[in-house]
């Protein structure tokens, strides 16, 4: 791949994106490969966005009782959110701006308004520079903000992925993939999408009070009327916008259980051809996915009366802006031509605009809330390794497999250290452990040397697996000492196969290397004949 461009393009390159001229001119002439493509700008890689989250979200975590995940976002991004949200003011103000001029182009057609004709032909250049600035100031603004969205949607995806590789395997087991790639890809999308119009939530309020405000001067108390209908109009936005999330919880409940069921159908799919159950499987799928479309219908249906509110709205809130006035005072072609011009503004930014930008903060930081959730969540206890000990050593060690026991010993250890200071005899004490469950492991003592082959046999349950998982650290010592150097290699009794080819699987994302590649198949006894 080609470095890219954007990296060192000039103001004026990025202003008018010539920077993409040309790929765009590479792919006219013929189609483009792989190599044609530029390389991602080292500002937008994936290991620099979540370092730089990480940071943050580290800071936050160490210096707040209750860290909140938009506090880290807010300092890894903010400053170039508010410039590009600036930018993007300045460019609907225009729009505001725009009617002006038109209607004044319009009243110089009038042969008795002298002041309006001699100035005519600086109206139309100006109008066509207002054009160009609000091209200058949207588009740059708007490439800025999705810009803005991929890069946090790139962090928060890294920092999900590395989470993931540190959960305990207790809170693993309580995480279905229809939660993940609900946390992934549904959520995360949003910001791609949705985070240009966020700034609404604050533009469109001052464009409405900007637009009102050249309404009275045109029509005074008629220009309230057509305001008055765009406000009964959003409010019944409001309760259909209600009704839809609602809609769309219930819809996406359904996906995440009929997920779930997909993944466990899957994964047990011996048991299921065993038992002759696909029938009945196959039911429980399809009355969730009728149901998840149900959800889906009616969603649409909300959407659907939503849209229909603003494209029917037009006409009416134009009438009763001009019907009052023109009744009373009559025609004048220069205002209605210019009021028809502010109310298309008005709707947009009323019926439009601000709706869509609550409901973006809203889906945002309740996406938000649920990232904050889960990177949260318990983490496995890293082991103290020492780089210098060559072997392993237990010394001691007690295990629990149950739930909270960890947190019960705790409470029995502080208990023992205050018996010093205090007379009570209400303490718990190991032996009331015995009562509510046995370790899985119990004074297990152990010490391989380097170079040493060990072999662990053992019934079904008497705690092979436990006892490697106390070595990689995935179980917990509830009592003892764990020393090894951290660098263990495990070949799990489930293999885990990528999808792909097998040359993929060996690969594994890293650089060909025929060497290895043909060790590994060799190794493996993978050649034709072998």
């Amino acid at each position: 791949m080609q470095k890219s461009p954007l990296e060192k393009a000039s103001f004026i390159s990025k202003l008018f994106f010539s920077w993409t001229t040309p790929i765009l001119r590479k792919g006219y002439r013929h189609h483009l490969e792989l190599s044609d493509i530029y390389q991602a700008p080292s500002s937008d890689s994936a290991d620099h966005l979540s370092e730089k989250l990480e940071r943050e979200w580290d800071r936050e975590q160490a210096s707040k009782k209750k860290p909140q995940l938009i506090h880290a976002l807010r300092r890894c991004f903010v400053w170039r959110f508010v410039f590009y949200g600036v930018l993007l003011y300045l460019g609907e103000v225009t729009k505001a701006v725009q009617p002006v001029l038109l209607g004044r182009i319009i009243a110089s057609y009038d042969p008795d308004n002298t002041e309006e004709r001699s100035i005519a032909i600086y109206l139309g250049i100006g109008l066509c520079l207002l054009f160009i600035v609000r091209t200058l100031l949207l588009h740059p603004a708007i490439f800025g903000l999705h810009h803005i969205g991929m890069q946090m949607r790139i962090a928060m995806f890294s920092l999900i992925y590395k989470k993931t590789l540190k959960l305990s395997s207790r809170v693993l087991d309580k995480i279905s993939i229809g939660q993940l790639i609900s946390l992934l890809s549904n959520n995360l999308n949003k910001f791609d999408e949705g985070l240009a119009l966020a700034h609404f939530i604050w533009i469109a309020p001052l464009q409405v009070v900007l637009l009102m405000g050249l309404l009275w001067d045109l029509l005074q108390f008629s220009a309230f009327c057509g305001l008055g209908l765009l406000i009964v109009l959003v409010i019944f936005q409001a309760i259909l916008g209600k009704m839809m999330v609602k809609y769309r919880d219930k819809r996406a409940a359904k996906i995440n259980e009929r997920l779930v069921i997909t993944s466990e159908v899957i994964d047990n799919i011996y048991s299921v051809k065993a038992y002759c159950w696909e029938s009945a499987m196959e039911k429980i799928i399809e009355s969730l996915r009728e149901e998840e479309l149900k959800m889906t219908r009616r969603s649409a249906y909300m959407r659907f009366f939503t849209s229909s509110a603003f494209f029917f709205s037009g006409f009416f809130v134009v009438f009763l802006s001009v019907l009052p006035y023109t009744v009373i005072n009559g025609i004048v072609l220069r205002k209605i031509f210019t009021t028809i011009s502010f109310c298309i503004v008005l709707r947009m930014s009323v019926t439009r605009q601000f709706p869509t930008a609550v409901q973006i903060w809203y889906d945002s930081l309740g996406m938000i809330r649920k990232i904050q959730d889960f990177l949260q969540t318990q983490e496995y206890k890293v082991l103290e390794y020492n780089l210098m000990f060559t072997g392993l050593v237990m010394e001691n060690v007690t295990a629990f497999w149950e739930e909270g026991f960890q947190e019960l010993l705790e409470k029995v250890q502080l208990n023992n250290d205050d018996r010093k200071t205090s007379n009570g005899e209400n303490h718990l004490s190991f032996s009331h452990l015995c009562l509510v469950g046995n370790p899985v492991l119990k004074n297990i003592n152990l010490n391989i040397k380097k170079g040493e082959m060990l072999a662990i046999t053992g019934s079904t349950g008497a705690g092979k697996t436990s006892l490697l998982m106390l070595i990689l650290g995935e179980l917990e010592a509830s009592e003892g000492i764990i020393k090894h150097s951290g660098r263990v290699s495990f070949s799990s009794q489930i293999s885990w196969i990528m999808p792909g080819t097998i040359k993929e699987n060996i690969i594994f994302g890293v650089s060909y290397d025929e060497y290895r590649y043909k060790s590994v198949v060799k190794a493996c006894q993978l050649q034709e004949g072998g």
